[in-house]
């Protein structure tokens, strides 16, 4: 992957005089996002400049949706003109927004626009640098430690000469967790969404994080984005098929957009963990495993929108240096071809994903997808244990009952047992292709054998004051320490318990809820102060493993989106 790195690289500096318009992209967890993706809704057509079931977005596309927005009457509040201007504000450049928007600039060379700390509009380059903090501290009643947060970093973003966009955020972290993250830091090695980390405190951990990369287009209908991020397929609050739950990794990523088609391609390096986590030599290097994936969107109709998936996941199974094997850079054929081509037993996934906008102010969105199956034994019923698949059934309401910016979200997923997981190869020890990086799901934080029902609703009364409520059932199987139900996507699902009659929820019966409310008042651009009720009750047919959590917390972010407990 090194030398492929390098060759990538050479590549894109090579052709990036010829780029058009370029820009960085939005964070997955922007406000931002959740914005468009409700004006979208409220349009009742879907964009060909901005294909929100691929994330993050890019700026520049974002700009040019905006702009197409705004000439649309749709009766707009006073809250949704602050939501426009709040946009525009935040994406400078590419809005028809001034660069210094800022009434009163400190000290004459910061904040000359209300958006960013410094920034410098001269000719052939476009640059904007700002702090971020997210600090929080609470109570719960399930440990005697105080959980806190101390998040610093500084985000640096821009274009060069409108062709070649670069972002990169750097982040130092110190937390004191509540019990259900500790346990799965000290179980799996790894706290979600970040890489190496290290123990701080009593149940904490310190862990320092970069993330960067660069984009431009090649031509006006082909993207390349290169370096060190996550991605998110999907409308929902979940995905089935690409999640952002894992932490970030290396990746190129072509995008072709054109009429109404955008097709992605994207290769990443990824890092397999659980053999290390659980392996006594601690002096080799994490173990390499690899990404390729495809995904097409299509504007079928203007309402209607369809999104073909697939991805395989391999590594250096014949341990002869094998790395990025070069036959799945191929940007169009069928991964499985390529697969039996080769006779390497790699892990190949399909997925569909649909989005649906039937009435006003409504969208329906899903998403089916299959790792394996046995067509006689789909067609039998008969629980085979290699029939892996799942199913995502979700809808968005906006502006509830004609109350301006009140929203609802209902979404259920359900996963069958063996999801995501493959099997143990000849010299191996453990199972490395498994749907995961970093010891986290690349898809749904809870593997798999699991259904699950979430709903959401979030307001906007006011301007600068938002709130909202998310509770979430789900109900799965878990493993215990001597079997394998399908639930731990890193086990070897050949060894399985049972060959039929496999169902979802099997094993260690577990039912979680988790229920939260929050209130955010937003003092300046992006500067937030929330306030945090959460609970989260896990009840397992293991009375050990039963856990009660009530969290009380306040938290101040500044350029960083909400976090919330979603497993």
């Amino acid at each position: 992957m090194k030398n492929l790195s390098v060759l990538l690289s050479f590549y894109l500096m090579s052709i990036a005089f010829l780029s058009q318009a370029q820009s960085s992209l939005y964070a997955t967890s922007d406000p931002a996002i959740r914005m468009m993706q409700r004006y979208n809704i409220r349009q009742g057509a879907f964009s060909t400049d901005l294909y929100s079931d691929i994330r993050p977005y890019y700026r520049y596309q974002s700009g040019d949706w905006l702009k197409e927005f705004e000439k649309q009457d749709i009766g707009l509040s006073s809250v949704d003109r602050f939501n426009i201007e709040y946009m525009r504000a935040d994406n400078l450049t590419w809005t028809d927004e001034n660069a210094e928007d800022a009434q009163k600039p400190v000290f004459r060379y910061f904040y000359r626009s209300k958006a960013n700390l410094y920034q410098a509009n001269v000719k052939d380059l476009n640059l904007y640098v700002n702090p971020a903090l997210y600090v929080s501290a609470g109570y719960t009643d399930a440990s005697d430690e105080m959980p806190y947060r101390n998040t610093r970093a500084v985000i640096i973003r821009g274009d060069i000469a409108g062709k070649v966009g670069f972002y990169s955020r750097i982040t130092e972290n110190q937390m004191e967790l509540v019990p259900h993250l500790y346990d799965f830091y000290r179980y799996w090695g790894s706290y979600p969404g970040a890489h190496l980390t290290k123990p701080y405190g009593v149940n904490g951990v310190d862990f320092f994080q970069a993330q960067g990369y660069f984009t431009f287009n090649a031509t006006p209908y082909i993207n390349f984005q290169f370096g060190q991020d996550r991605n998110f397929i999907g409308s929902g609050l979940r995905s089935l098929l690409l999640s952002d739950f894992a932490t970030d990794y290396l990746f190129l990523k072509i995008n072709t957009r054109i009429w109404r088609f955008n097709y992605m391609n994207l290769f990443a390096r990824l890092t397999d963990r659980y053999g290390y986590r659980f392996s006594g030599d601690k002096s080799k290097p994490y173990p390499a495993k690899y990404l390729a994936a495809h995904y097409l969107s299509i504007n079928i109709l203007k309402n209607l929108r369809i999104g073909l998936f697939e991805s395989v996941t391999f590594h250096d199974n014949n341990h002869d240096g094998r790395g990025f094997d070069l036959n799945y850079l191929n940007p169009i054929i069928f991964y499985r071809s390529v697969e039996h081509q080769l006779g390497d037993p790699d892990k190949v996934m399909v997925g569909l994903n649909l989005d649906y906008l039937p009435v006003k102010n409504v969208q329906l969105y899903a998403q089916l997808m299959f790792n394996e199956f046995r067509i006689h034994d789909l067609i039998e019923g008969n629980g085979s244990y290699a029939n892996k698949y799942g199913y995502q059934l979700g809808a968005k309401y906006v502006d509830i009952f004609g109350v301006s910016n009140l929203d609802l979200q209902l979404e259920y997923n359900r996963v069958r047992p063996y999801s995501y997981t493959h099997y143990t190869m000849d010299g191996e020890d453990y199972p490395v292709n498994s749907y995961s990086h970093y010891n986290q799901p690349l898809a749904h934080p809870l593997g798999a054998n699991f259904s699950e029902f979430i709903i959401r609703i979030e307001a906007q009364p006011y301007k600068r004051f938002t709130s909202g409520l998310e509770v979430v059932y789900a109900d799965y199987g878990a493993d215990s320490s001597n079997s394998n139900w399908g639930h731990n996507i890193f086990l070897d699902y050949r060894d399985y318990e049972r060959e039929y009659d496999n169902v979802v929820g099997q094993g260690v019966s577990t039912d979680l809820l988790i229920a939260q409310i929050w209130f955010s008042y937003q003092f300046r651009h992006n500067l937030f102060a929330d306030l945090d009720i959460r609970y989260r009750d896990l009840n397992s047919e293991m009375d050990e493993r039963d856990l009660s959590e009530l969290y009380i917390g306040a938290s101040i972010r500044l350029n960083f989106g909400r976090e919330l407990w979603n497993f």
